[in-house]
């Protein structure tokens, strides 16, 4: 999961500098997006996959 997490930032910062220099917005929301996703991917399955478990186990 961590290279997910470094993979995404990486590249978040390569958009967010490509859009930069050229001046395109388009690159930058996906830069945002990316870096958003970076940061939060991690928090995000282990609830998924913790309510997944608890909904498993109740049955």
């Amino acid at each position: 999961m961590y290279f997910v997490e470094i993979t995404l930032f990486v590249a978040g910062l390569v958009l967010l500098f490509t859009g930069y220099r050229k001046n395109h917005r388009n690159l930058l929301l996906c830069a945002a997006i990316t870096l958003f996703l970076s940061a939060g991917l991690g928090s995000m399955v282990d609830g998924f996959s913790e309510g997944y478990r608890e909904s498993r186990a109740s049955r």
